[in-house]
Order: C-alpha cells, then sequence, then structure tokens
C-alpha cells in the first residue's frame, strides 16, 4: 500500500503514484534526500565541464540545467520541479554536459552516482521506475526539439505552460488550475528558442483573450480546452506505461539493513561544496506588467 503522502517527500510520492512501493523502496529513496542543501535564487549548483560525480535530488523549488558556447549563448535544455532527480543524463559522462542552476531559492539533496548500483542490483521495481522517468525527460526534449522545428511562438509558450502543469501535478505540488510560474521573460525565451519581446507578446495575448493570466510569477489557467487547442499538444508523451513493471520485485534489501548499515547498503555522500554567492536576475518576472507595458527585449529579435 502507498504510504503516508503527507509524510513523504515529492520524490518518494511520485514514485508512488506510478507503482506500489515496499516500505524498504521508501526508506532507499527517502534516503537519497539525506543531505539537503540550501541553494539561493540565481546561484550555480553545479557548473558545466566539472566533474560528475554525484545526482540531485530537487526537494523543492526550481532548477535549470543551461548550456552555454563560447560566445556567451545560453540555451536552457531542462527545467527542474520538486520530485526530480537531476543527472540521469549525465551519469555516462566523467564531465558534466550543462550547468545546473536554481531558478528559485532551492533545496537540493545530492547523492553519489554509485548509489545507482545498489538500485540496479537490489531494486528492480524502482530501477524500472527510474528507466521510466529518464525515457519521459529524453520523450520531453524531443518534443522541444519539435517546438523549435515546428510549432511557432504561441503553440510553443501554451504546449510549455501545459507540460509544466501535468509535471506539477505528477510531483503533487499543483494547487488546481494555479500553479507558479517563477522564469523570467528571458529565461522563458531561452528554453523556448524565442526572443523576451515574442515572450510577451504571446503572454498578453494569452490574458487578453481569456485563455491564461500570467503576471507577478503565477499562472491561472482560464480557458484549458482553449489552451489545448492552441498548444497542438500529443500528451501521450507524459503518460508513462508501468504495466511492463507492475511485477517486479521490490528492494531485497531488509529495511534494517539501510538503517543499520549505511556505510555497505548506502555508499555515502561525497561532499558537495554549493557556492553561496547569487546571480542576478537577468530579467523580470514573466508576464508584462499590463497590455500597455510590454517587456524591453534584451537581445535582437531573430528572424522567425
Amino acid at each position: 500500500m502507498p504510504g503516508n503522502p503527507m509524510a513523504d517527500s515529492c520524490l518518494v510520492q511520485s514514485y508512488d503514484r506510478l507503482v506500489s512501493l515496499s516500505e524498504a523502496d521508501r526508506m532507499f529513496l527517502r534516503a537519497l534526500e539525506e543531505h539537503p542543501q540550501d541553494v539561493s535564487a540565481g546561484a550555480v549548483v553545479a557548473e558545466q565541464g566539472s566533474a560528475c560525480n554525484d545526482l540531485f535530488v530537487v526537494s523543492s523549488g526550481w532548477c535549470a540545467s543551461e548550456i552555454t558556447d563560447d560566445a556567451g549563448h545560453c540555451q536552457i535544455v531542462d527545467i527542474h520541479l520538486p520530485g526530480d532527480i537531476i543527472g540521469t543524463r549525465e551519469v555516462a559522462f566523467a564531465r558534466r554536459l550543462s550547468t545546473l542552476r536554481a531558478v528559485t531559492d532551492t533545496t537540493v539533496c545530492p547523492f553519489p552516482r554509485s548509489r545507482l548500483n545498489t538500485m540496479f542490483q537490489q531494486a528492480p521495481r524502482l530501477s524500472g521506475v527510474f528507466v521510466l522517468i529518464a525515457m519521459r525527460r529524453e520523450a520531453i526534449l524531443s518534443e522541444r526539439i519539435f517546438d523549435l522545428g515546428r510549432r511557432d511562438a504561441l503553440s510553443r509558450v501554451c504546449h510549455f505552460l501545459l507540460e509544466i502543469k501535468q509535471r506539477l501535478e505528477d510531483s503533487c505540488t499543483l494547487r488546481e488550475d494555479r500553479f507558479e510560474m517563477p522564469l523570467t521573460q528571458q529565461q522563458l525565451a531561452d528554453a523556448l528558442g524565442l526572443t523576451s519581446v515574442h515572450i510577451s507578446r504571446v503572454v498578453r495575448r494569452l490574458r487578453e483573450t481569456g485563455v491564461v493570466d500570467m503576471r507577478r510569477g503565477q499562472v491561472r489557467i482560464l480557458d484549458a480546452r482553449r489552451l489545448k487547442q492552441l498548444a497542438r499538444m500529443n500528451e501521450e508523451y507524459l503518460d508513462l506505461d508501468t504495466s511492463w513493471i507492475e511485477g517486479a520485485s521490490p528492494l531485497a534489501v531488509d529495511p534494517s539493513m539501510l538503517d543499520g548499515q549505511p556505510e555497505s547498503a548506502l555508499p555515502e555522500l561525497d561532499g558537495v561544496a554549493l557556492p553561496q554567492t547569487v546571480v542576478e536576475d537577468r530579467d523580470d518576472p514573466a508576464g508584462p506588467g499590463s497590455a500597455d507595458e510590454p517587456a524591453r527585449p534584451t537581445r535582437e529579435p531573430s528572424a522567425r
């Protein structure tokens, strides 16, 4: 039976929504969050090109993975929400492929990637869910590629809002049809391959047509049906099929072993020094103050 959702983190709840977890399964997942680190908004958690020794669980707040080239051009390639495990793509590499930055004041929990060995060897069901979630991340990136090639600015923004809404529902942090949107206009532009001018125009249009009210860091969906039409969204890429792992065994370790012998059952966490400096926001929070005050662009609009 699933555990008490009020007593468990977003990570445990998100796994428990997909498959029925044993108490040993829950204890293993909780152990991944044993070393929380508070990070200020804008601070870098891990630098692109640094050694990739650890993964991170997002316990609270939002993070973003971004890639920057030698000319200083930045592309946000992933948004991380509470309950996400960050670094599933990078476990195959010695160096990090992107910079991990806190979008809001955030709590992340680093754990060594070697801890995955325990899960793969002793927890078939957890391993299956881990693979499912990692593959959904790849599906989200595929949708982002389709965004860049085939969706216009309006559809991209609508699609992104619906995707974030669904992911927040999965992490048990959504309250009705209203949710937090802490990304700045420039960050939204960097994530969707647009300019801040595009974002400002789309946000104003959605508000004026009564589809979405997006201002002061909050999103309120007013017309869900119309929003889905504008997004041209196929939600199947977010709907995971767990049927093939339902019969997998739970964690093959006695819970007392996890609690009493962490040095053998769960490798000790490598120390991770997180910077205390905060990088200033590059733009105002998403959503213009009024229809008469569109956001000023921070870069030249691209021809689209």
